[in-house]
Parts: structure tokens; sequence; C-alpha cells
């Protein structure tokens, strides 16, 4: 089944008019954090709400609508029914899993209804059936969205993209709120106070404010309610730079108050996972009895594109080892040199992850390959010196040993977490002599300081993109100097890689927006558009 083209829709505000147009005064007092739908398969998604606390009563259901695109005023719904209900334990949020109820490569509209008063409207999607051959695929990519570092204009954009799907990798919160060793806060209006009084956040209710703090934004949920997400988590869903400590079997947080507290810290990477799993539609089944993160729930699952792709959604944080040069900062988390980097055994992974990854990446039929990883993975030098060792330069053992065991030209590794955007061809070595296996590309931070102004506000100088790619020749740009997002388009013979730039310092729907790159990859090489 060949799959057409279609129109660009522009769904962004309309949607949100529509939604408007559908809902009473009374929508935003019962579902003030909007809606969203996550994990989209080929008969389904997730649907996502939270109700008010204040509205919540015992034995009221909540219940959603499912409408054709072509039926906004949900005159003759395809399904409805009960949905998940919020209670006080999942913090009034419910998860609802239409699977089995949709049909392929279809859109929707979806509402919720709670004691006769509706929700928001949203739009939603499902993936292509296997067999089926869509012409294009338009992907949008976005990271780290610090919620005091700058205005989400860039969510309304987004909302407007004619997109199959957002793929968020990583950051979608902070643990910190307006913590002064790390932010000097430029923008006042967004501030927010954690129940614990900490700047750091210690426990589950910590979470799930960030979490609600982050959802009441309008841009963010204009484009939550647009589209279908696909999240990844990076490390600031639990605490700076975390990694797991097999030794005393908890994770490792550098820069946490609680980092000599591994019971503790096991804990809260407990709470972390579960505020996530209340947050973020994911077709996740968790086990909340668990006193274990690593049985609470698994992360990491892959999306079927129909016949055009296949992606691969990574956890780049639950498994790793520690940092090899140590757990400072210059120098060892950054700016490293030291011989572990190269020890083989070094994983970022874990075994079972590493073994299910090459297990999906070899037997897939698509004709993409996308590895979605939180965390750089190419090299990035300075000389000798490894500007993060936090990224895949930290596991270089790992990261090889996964390249030789690919073949194909067809891996898209789609990555986030530096606040930079860049895009490179992937062989084994990087050295420009290789087989090339694929490309990488990856997001800019969405709100979060950029590399040049996060070294300017500790008054180091910037040295410059073009520095940055005279020492990593296999990279075809990097641009260390700008937030925004990322569109990527897929068609069978191509992918296209749009580099969206949108001013944080503005906080309306009309942020200034410029197209900052575009280029193609054909399974050989990456080139300028120029347009």
């Amino acid at each position: 089944m060949k799959l057409k083209r279609r129109e660009v829709l522009g769904l962004g505000v309309g949607l949100l008019g529509l939604g408007m147009a559908q809902s009473s005064p009374e929508t935003p007092v019962y579902f003030p954090l909007g809606v969203a739908s996550g994990d989209p398969s080929d008969s389904g998604v997730v649907l996502w709400t939270r109700l008010a606390p204040e509205v919540w009563q015992e034995g009221e259901g909540l219940e959603f609508e499912i409408s054709e695109d072509s039926d906004p005023a949900f005159s003759s719904p395809r399904f409805s029914g009960p949905a998940v209900q919020p209670r006080p334990e999942n913090d009034f949020t419910s998860l609802t899993d239409l699977s089995g109820l949709l049909e392929p490569a279809r859109a929707y509209l979806y509402r919720f209804r709670y004691r006769g008063v509706y929700s928001p409207v949203g739009r939603t999607k499902t993936l292509p059936a296997h067999g089926q051959n869509p012409e294009v695929l338009r992907l949008g990519m976005v990271c780290c969205q610090e919620f005091t570092s700058g205005y989400w204009g860039a969510f309304a954009h987004l909302a407007r993209e004619n997109l199959d799907a957002v793929l968020h990798l990583g950051d979608f919160i902070y643990e910190t709120s307006a913590d002064p060793r790390w932010r000097r806060l430029r923008f006042p209006n967004r501030s927010y106070r954690l129940p614990s009084g900490s700047y750091v956040a210690v426990s589950l209710a910590d979470y799930r404010a960030i979490y609600r703090a982050y959802r009441a934004d309008p841009f963010l949920q204009m484009a939550l309610a647009a589209h279908p997400w696909i999240f990844l988590w990076d490390d600031h869903e639990v605490a700076n730079d975390y990694y797991w400590d097999a030794a005393l079997d908890a994770p490792g947080t550098p820069d946490h108050p609680y980092r000599d507290q591994p019971e503790r810290l096991r804990r809260l990477k407990l709470e972390a996972q579960r505020a996530w799993l209340e947050y973020v539609p994911a077709r996740i089944t968790p086990d909340l009895t668990a006193t274990h993160p690593h049985t609470q729930m698994t992360q990491y699952r892959s999306f079927r594109f129909g016949e055009l792709l296949e992606l691969f959604a990574t956890d780049t944080r639950s498994y790793r080892w520690p940092h090899p040069c140590g757990e400072g900062g210059s120098g060892q988390r950054t700016l490293a040199s030291c011989a572990a980097i190269e020890a083989p055994e070094r994983s970022m992974l874990g075994e079972a992850q590493r073994r299910w990854l090459l297990e999906g990446l070899g037997a897939s039929p698509a004709r993409w390959r996308g590895l979605a990883s939180a965390v750089m993975f190419s090299p990035l030098r300075l000389g000798s010196i490894t500007i993060n060792a936090d990224g895949w330069d930290g596991y270089a053992a790992e990261r090889q040993y996964l390249l030789e065991q690919l073949t194909g030209d067809n891996l898209l590794v789609l990555s986030g977490d530096l606040h930079a955007a860049l895009a490179g061809l992937v062989r084994p070595g990087f050295d420009g002599r290789g087989p090339v296996r694929g490309a990488e590309f990856m997001a800019p931070g969405l709100s979060s300081p950029p590399p040049r102004e996060a070294l300017g506000r500790m008054g180091y100088p910037w040295p410059g993109n073009a520095l940055i790619e005279a020492f990593n020749r296999h990279l075809h740009f990097f641009e260390g100097e700008l937030n925004g997002y990322v569109v990527l388009e897929l068609t069978p013979e191509h992918v296209t890689y749009s580099l969206y730039s949108v001013d944080k310092t503005q906080n309306h729907a009309s942020a200034n927006r410029r197209l900052a790159r575009r280029l193609r990859f054909d399974g050989k090489g990456l080139h300028d558009v120029r347009e």
C-alpha cells in the first residue's frame, strides 16, 4: 500500500482554537495542563491529561472521545469510553492506551470529559502498518527545555509544523529550580519553588511540581496537543550527569546533595521515574511496587513507521558506567583526557539493552534505521582533549563495537543533550576512511543555554563553530550559538535535516524564527540544500 504525500495543514494555533471552540469557561479549570498523546503505533496511541485536584470527586469517571480528523465537532465519535481514572496516588493524571482501536496511518482528534466538562481537543496520528510504504515522513526533534532559561515560542512554531510525530530526546524537565550554582535568573517570571524548599528535586512531590510547572506553559501545551510524541529521558529527569554505580547498586549523582547516600539515591531514582510515568504519555508497563529502579520499569523501546523507518529509542542513563576520568568538572566530565576513555569494558547501554539494540538494528527491514540517543554519539574533541566525556566519547569502545557489528549505510543517529546542533557522517573509527554507516543529526536546546551562552556566563571565551569543525572533520557542521528545533523529513531516497533558530527571549507564539541550516543525507554523503 502506497501512502500519498499530504498537504501542509498548519495545525498549531488552529488546533488550539479548535480546542477552545469545543470547550467551556470551565475547561481550563478542570484541565489546566491540557492534553497530549504519545508512543504511536499502527493501531493506537497513549492519551494523557490531568485533572485539577480541586474538581476531582470520588466515584466520578473520566471519559475519552475519538473523532475522525474531518469531524472537529465530534458529531459522530468513532470511539468513546472510560479513561484510566485520575486519582490522588497518580497525582490526578490519566494515561489511556488505545492500542488495537485505531487504523494505521490515520489522523484523529480526541478529547476528555469529566462531570460534563470537555478538555481541549488534541490531534494525534497512528503509524503506518508493516508493509505500508509512505512516500514521506516528517519528524520534529527537540530536547533540553530548561524552563528558567527562556521562553518557549519554539513550541508554538513546532505545533504549526505538519509532522507525523515529535521525538523528544531528553531533558524534558530540569531537576533544579533556578539553582544559583548553575544559572543566573534572566527570566524572573519563569521561576517556581519546590515543595521541599530546596533548589534541587529531592522527593516525588518535587518532581511532580516541576512537571506541573513545565506543563502549564501554553506553547508547550499547543505542541503536545498538535502531534503524537515519543519521549526519551536524559540526566535532568533525575539529576545532572547521573550514571549507575554498580558497586553501590545505586545511581551516581556527582552534583546532587544526596550524592553520598546510595539508599536515598535509589529511592530518588524510583520517585523520578514514577513522576515521568505519570506525566509522559508512553506505552510502558511499570511495577510501582518495585524497590529497585531497574525492575520498576524499562524505558527503551522501538517504533515502526511502515517500511520507511524503524526507530530504536534508547536509555543512555540508567545502565551506564561512571564517567571515565572522574566525577569532577573541567578535566574530568568535560575537557577530559585519560586512558580509561578507551577501556574496552566500559558500557553506556548495559548488556541487555546492547543486545536488544543490535538484534533490532540488524534485523530491521526498514529503509532507514533510527538510533535515538539522548547524548551525542560521534566524537567531539579539541586535539587530544575530549570535550564531553558524558556523551558516547566516554564509552568509545562500546560505540566502536556497535558500528563494527552493523552493515549497510542507512543508520540515522538522532541525538541531543549538548544544547548544540550538528550533523556528521557515522563511520567505524570516524577517521574518514571507513565505510559510511549513516549520519548523526542533533537537535539544539529548545531553551537551555547553547555552548556560547553557557561559556560566556562562566567567563570562558567561545572558541567558535569553525574551530570545533576544524578539529572534528567527520562533522559536516557544528552550531553552538542558537536555540530552536529540527524537522527531519525522510523519503526512500534521502533524509533532509532542517534546523530552525527561534528567539527564546520573546514570549509569544510568533517569536522570531529563521531557517539556520538545511542539508540532505543520501546514504553516502551530506550535502547542503540551498533554497
